[in-house]
């Protein structure tokens, strides 16, 4: 029995997953993502090679699903609102920790971006796997990456949190529709012609960044390896480590722990916390099942 926030919920990987048809290599994927995601909010060498995660897994999420607008809150905007409320609290702690008021850390915009910085891909998801539909035609989803290119390269990316983060996010979105409605071909035509316009335009270390991320995807998508019990688990480790590893950051960093090193135990922590959540939920379930 799975989690609710295993990878084929919050990653996007349909409603039903049939071994047979399973690819472990988007699995082992998701979890070398994930990780990935651990060493760029640590900050230590190496963070912006580790962010080509962020979009390899934004092309994941838009792969087709049958569920509707209540399935679809239930496994994006669910988790939202229940780690916002973890890390809402873990900031009251850290808050009353210095004397300062309980809510100086609240602003406005996380009601959309969540109480950490690292959540806000779940709206994020949510709003474009609705959007989606009206996206698979190959003009659709090829002339919007493109025209967002465009736009950003006209206007600069959005300060505005979390718009920013959104616009990096939504050449990704793009091209996993044009890949999921299309193949390959539309997906690396649709890509490469935005990240064309990105690096004339406006050159950035962004460009380089999605550009990586989301041609992993797309590899990845495009080849095979068997699923396996091995694949498996990371696929379910990919979720938690993703949601609840800042926690094991801030524990690193209240020990004083710093650069490489903090890196190193925040990937190590984090791979230990989601086998206690996950262990954890589990537990819960079987309990209620023999109840």
């Amino acid at each position: 029995m799975k989690s609710d926030f295993s990878a084929d919920y919050a990653w996007g990987l349909g409603d039903v997953v049939v071994e047979a048809k399973r690819n472990g290599l988007i699995d082992y994927g998701c979890f070398a993502a994930a990780l990935g995601i651990v060493w760029y909010g640590v900050q230590a060498p190496g963070q912006r090679l580790a962010y080509v995660a962020l979009p390899f897994i934004l092309v994941l999420l838009m792969k087709p699903s049958t569920v509707g607008f209540a399935g679809r809150a239930r496994r994006l905007l669910l988790p939202f609102l229940t780690w916002s409320l973890v890390f809402g609290m873990l900031h009251t702690a850290l808050s009353l920790k210095v004397a300062d008021p309980p809510f100086a850390w609240w602003d406005m915009h996380m009601l959309l971006s969540g109480t950490w910085s690292h959540l806000w891909i779940l709206p994020f998801a949510f709003l474009a796997t609705m959007l989606a539909p009206w996206f698979q035609h190959p003009l659709a989803s090829l002339g919007a990456a493109w025209a967002a290119a465009v736009l950003i390269v006209a206007k600069g990316t959005p300060t505005a949190v979390p718009f920013g983060l959104w616009a990096f996010g939504i050449i990704p979105v793009l091209v996993g529709i044009a890949f999921f409605a299309w193949g390959w071909r539309l997906a690396v035509i649709t890509l490469v012609g935005s990240w064309l316009i990105l690096h004339l335009g406006r050159p950035a270390p962004d460009n380089i960044t999605i550009l990586i991320g989301t041609g992993l995807a797309l590899i990845c998508l495009s080849w095979r390896l068997p699923a396996s019990a091995a694949s498996e688990w990371c696929a379910r480790m990919s979720v938690w480590i993703y949601l609840s590893h800042p926690l094991v950051i801030v524990i690193g960093q209240s020990l004083r722990i710093t650069w490489v090193e903090l890196g190193l135990f925040s990937l190590v922590g984090s791979v230990i916390l989601a086998l206690l959540l996950e262990t954890a939920v589990q537990t819960s379930r079987r309990g209620s099942l023999e109840f």
